[in-house]
């Protein structure tokens, strides 16, 4: 993918075109005074031009001097608008640093195309629908749980409200385990970890124990709804890897197609 140019909007390519006529006019077959082979920059004055001239080098001057004060008008401009992403970044940080600074970046360009884009219409417009998919996809990566997360979130509202089993440990410490829902005086569900106990338990002497239940049909309905939650889960979580997978390469592809030509 090399850099490629886009069709101008014809009043600016107009404008363009007026600033320059004179120049271009000059510069045609009729007015050729003079041909020699010679290297740009150090041969282009001619070698009985090569001669020291104030006004030459006033203009460099004044060149470099407006040059100097553009440099520091953005320095002081870029400082305003990038101050919260300088705040946030840190040396250390990975993915989430990056991304940051391509959104800061690509979002000052979107508010300038918007304004000063000079392509034609149809061009622009492509340009800025681009730009925004792109942030749209950026935003999802800064928070990569988030994708299982939504997905977790909508097979979570189909189920019970689970609860989980924490035991408290004499010499402090918690652990959280498993997933379970009330019935009657006891609870239906199933452990977490290595060979999980599964079924219907009561607290005895402050120990989560398994008894036998009051209602095994309901307890057996309980336990398959567990299990297909359980399923429903792992497919969410494979599901949350697909969707990051595709906003990847969505990403590659719309920087292959446009990095070249948003700047353009």
């Amino acid at each position: 993918m090399l850099i490629t140019s886009q069709p101008l909007n014809t009043e600016i390519s107009e404008k363009y075109e007026r600033d320059s006529k004179t120049e271009i006019d000059a510069m045609t077959d009729e007015n050729i005074a003079l041909q020699y082979i010679g290297c740009m920059f150090n041969d282009i004055a001619g070698k009985d031009e090569r001669r020291f001239d104030i006004r030459i080098y006033i203009g460099w001057l004044w060149r470099d001097i407006k040059g100097k004060f553009y440099d520091f008008k953005y320095a002081i401009r870029n400082r305003y608008k990038w101050r919260k992403t300088l705040n946030e970044i840190r040396p250390w940080e990975g993915f989430d640093g990056l991304i940051c600074v391509m959104q800061t970046h690509l979002t000052d360009y979107l508010d300038t195309e918007v304004k000063y884009g000079h392509s034609l219409e149809e061009y622009k417009d492509l340009k800025i629908f681009t730009v925004k998919e792109t942030l749209e996809i950026l935003e999802r990566m800064r928070d990569p749980h988030e994708y299982y997360r939504k997905r977790r979130d909508a097979v979570d509202q189909n189920y019970p409200d689970y609860k989980s089993l924490i035991t408290k440990y004499k010499y402090g410490g918690r652990s959280i385990s498993g997933d379970f829902v009330q019935q009657g005086d006891g609870w239906v569900g199933i452990e977490s970890g290595k060979d999980p106990r599964r079924g219907y338990f009561e607290f005895i002497d402050n120990r989560f124990e398994i008894k036998k239940s009051p209602n095994q049909k309901e307890t057996d309905k309980v336990l398959a709804e567990l299990d297909n939650y359980y399923i429903e889960v792992d497919d969410a979580y494979k599901q949350a890897e697909l969707d990051s997978d595709n906003d990847f390469n969505r990403l590659g592809h719309l920087l292959k197609e446009n990095l070249y030509t948003w700047w353009d």
